[in-house]
């Protein structure tokens, strides 16, 4: 905290001036009073035990005026924004004491639906609240006048009034929504406090009280597992644009390309009978099955995308929000329901067989709240026929069901409790949904645009900190981390769990695995070593141990790693080869030329092995032999100048001129390969170069 309050307050003095707004210099001039007269008994050498307190409370009061001042500035500066407009459409009837009795006097779900859009536009655009403000909006969250709806439009609207300024009795309002007992309306609110903490986690030192609650709710362990929770699924909606990306250039072609899967009309049922099967040989199957094996792969690929919580439906849904539902600011954030006054014309379609199948397939999908909004205004406008083929479609993936196996599993699918997970993350896809899609989305502050390089950790989120203390979520978190490839917030991980004194092989094998992808190579030695010491003789430990020792040039402890994994994998052609090449960097050409022998026996058609067995050879002074394993022209021919033999030298060189693409690229193929001979042969450049000239004159000439 800044200790120089006289200067915070002379600065914030002159915005308030420039504003000219009496208001906020009266408040202004409370805060100075107040300071003036305790710096004064300070001169005086009075001794108050409350000083400090008292200067945490004019801090507090300055930084919130602060926040009043830049809220007044923008309001002022932009007055025909969705913000600013939505401030001077508000009306004195929409006081939330007044709305909580208009929401008691609704008799219409069309009434009810007009309270909640005014409840949501007084929250979201209110100023900072006062106590009185904060005890109407508690009486509304618990009262039982509201509908769980009513409810999550509530905590969706002070969760967007926080990311548009900070305000420390909204934010406690969310603390206080998390221990209600409806989970949508909890879960919505600890996604909106990560994201509020994340946003202005600075501002938290002046507010103790926050700190205070966020303290004793971190020592739970239901809350730091939800946290962590809604932390990895904020982190997994920034990956959407490469997920869609994805699903539109690889998946969905080589689905479509499955043509025997399409043309028959397999449903999701029969998709993934076929994605259980095992043990064919993908060589006996016929062209069409090989495109249904590759669509199959595909499938099953999305649908693990799909359990893993990636968003692998906003490219699809992403295109029918333009529907006029949307242009109503809140509605981005309704919890879906089929009674909403929007979707009075297809209620009809919820009765019956069919609709009992929309039912199932609306409230048992991976499809967030707008999702399920778009699905149904797309019927709308398609008519009753899109409707009941839906319905038939998903009845059709029943068909090997009897009557009462139907039912039982629609009604278990329609009455089926969603998770707590599966509202926070339906929540987190319709706020992504609205800041990259919404029209007006650049007026808005986007949570999720920096979360590439700042990623959601509680180690970025300092009043989350004392969440790394939980060991076990802690590892979990890391990870999660891992696995997406953010390696250095990983490593921060691990090395805290590291620190705590939990040693195992597997723990440093992932520390080393992260240094390694970061290209930290000496690091990722020294952890990969601690894991071989305490889980000796692992295959994947000595591979990724010997990968990054020939990275640093240590070639004798790469050779001992591949010598022991060959030892457990004699036949491996991969590990002999890299054997191989760990014997030549060691000048072993004779180990190295037995080893590859083997090699290229059990994989004959390997044109690496080939290579390299050659290039043993050559050093080996093999030279003969040699030329049985090449099949590049430009090696066979600096071989036969080896071999004196200029004209078969002059012969395949020429041949290498001739299919190299550009003269050019021949240069640089022959530098290149030259290299090799230069330090493993009694070739010198001036012959070699000499050869080269002879190819260049006389092709050119």
């Amino acid at each position: 905290m800044n200790n120089i309050l006289s200067d915070f307050i002379v600065k914030l003095s002159r915005r308030i001036q420039a504003l000219e707004n009496w208001e906020m210099s009266e408040a202004l001039e409370q805060i100075r009073s107040t300071y003036f007269y305790m710096l004064s008994f300070l001169i005086k050498g009075v001794n108050d035990p409350n000083a400090e307190e008292l200067q945490q409370q004019l801090w507090q009061k300055a930084k919130s005026l602060q926040l009043r001042v830049e809220r007044y500035t923008r309001l002022k500066d932009y007055p025909n924004n969705r913000y600013s407009r939505a401030v001077k459409a508000l009306r004195s009837d929409s006081e939330l004491g007044n709305l909580l009795m208009r929401f008691e006097a609704a008799d219409t779900v069309e009434e009810n639906e007009e309270c909640m859009v005014k409840l949501f536009y007084r929250v979201w655009t209110s100023d900072q609240w006062q106590n009185a403000d904060y005890e109407q909006a508690s009486q509304l969250l618990f009262s039982e006048v509201l509908s769980p709806k009513a409810k999550a439009v509530l905590v969706s609207a002070i969760i967007l009034a926080l990311l548009e300024y900070f305000d420390e009795k909204k934010l406690m309002l969310l603390l206080d929504a998390y221990l209600m007992d409806n989970d949508e309306s909890a879960q919505r609110a600890l996604v909106g406090i990560v994201l509020s903490l994340r946003k202005d986690y600075e501002l938290l030192e002046y507010y103790p009280e926050v700190a205070k609650r966020l303290e004793i709710l971190s020592d739970d362990e239901i809350f730091a597992q939800h946290i962590y929770t809604i932390l990895m699924q904020l982190q997994m909606s920034t990956q959407t644009d490469q997920v869609s990306s994805k699903i539109r250039e690889d998946i969905m072609p080589s689905i479509v390309k499955g043509s025997s899967l399409t043309k028959r009309k397999m449903g999701m049922l029969e998709i993934n009978d076929r994605m259980s099967e095992n043990g064919e040989n993908p060589e006996w199957l016929h062209p069409d099955e090989l495109a249904d094996s590759k669509a199959e792969e595909k499938i099953r690929e999305m649908t693990e995308m799909q359990l893993e919580g990636e968003d692998v439906y906003m490219a699809t849904f992403s295109m029918l929000k333009g529907y006029k539902f949307f242009n109503e600011l809140p509605h981005w954030f309704y919890p879906f329901t089929t009674d909403d006054p929007s979707l009075q014309s297809i209620q009809t379609n919820f009765e019956g067989r069919g609709g009992r199948f929309m039912k199932a397939l609306l409230g048992n999908s991976p499809f967030c709240n707008s999702d399920k909004y778009s699905l149904c205004f797309l019927t709308t406008t398609l008519g009753q026929q899109s409707f009941n083929a839906i319905a038939s479609q998903m009845e059709a993936q029943l068909a090997d069901m009897d009557e009462d196996e139907k039912e039982a599993l629609l009604n278990k699918a329609i009455n089926s409790k969603k998770r707590t997970k599966d509202y926070s993350r339906e929540f987190i896809f319709d706020l992504y949904r609205f800041y990259y899609v919404y029209a007006f989305r650049s007026e808005f502050y986007n949570p999720f645009q920096d979360a590439k390089k700042d990623v959601f950790s509680p180690f970025n989120i300092r009043p989350l900190n004392a969440l790394t203390d939980n060991l076990p979520l802690l590892l979990e978190h890391a990870d999660f981390l891992m696995r997406k490839g953010y390696y250095d917030d990983a490593l921060r991980a691990f090395d805290h769990y590291e620190s705590e004194g939990q040693h195992t092989a597997e723990l440093f094998q992932k520390i080393g695995f992260c240094y390694q992808k970061g290209d930290y190579w000496k690091m990722a030695k020294e952890n990969y070593v601690r894991a071989d010491s305490i889980k000796p003789d692992s295959k994947w430990t000595l591979a990724h141990l010997a990968r990054v020792s020939t990275k640093l040039a240590d070639y004798q402890t790469a050779c001992d790693c591949y010598e022991q994994i060959c030892d457990m994998e004699p036949e491996n052609p991969t590990y002999l080869y890299r054997l191989a090449d760990s014997y030549l960097s060691l000048h072993r050409p004779s180990e190295a030329i037995e080893t590859l022998y083997k090699a290229n026996y059990l994989q004959a058609d390997s044109a690496k092995i080939r290579r390299l067995l050659a290039q043993a050879l050559i050093i080996n002074v093999e030279y003969e032999k040699a030329l049985t394993y090449l099949d590049d022209p430009l090696t066979k021919g600096l071989t036969y100048i080896l071999l004196n033999n200029p004209t078969e030298a002059y012969t395949h060189l020429r041949k290498a001129y001739e299919s190299a693409k550009a003269p050019d690229l021949f240069f640089q193929a022959f530098y290149i390969e030259a290299q090799f001979f230069y330090r493993n042969t009694d070739l010198t450049p001036q012959l070699a170069g000499l050869y080269y000239d002879a190819v260049v004159f006389n092709v050119m000439n």
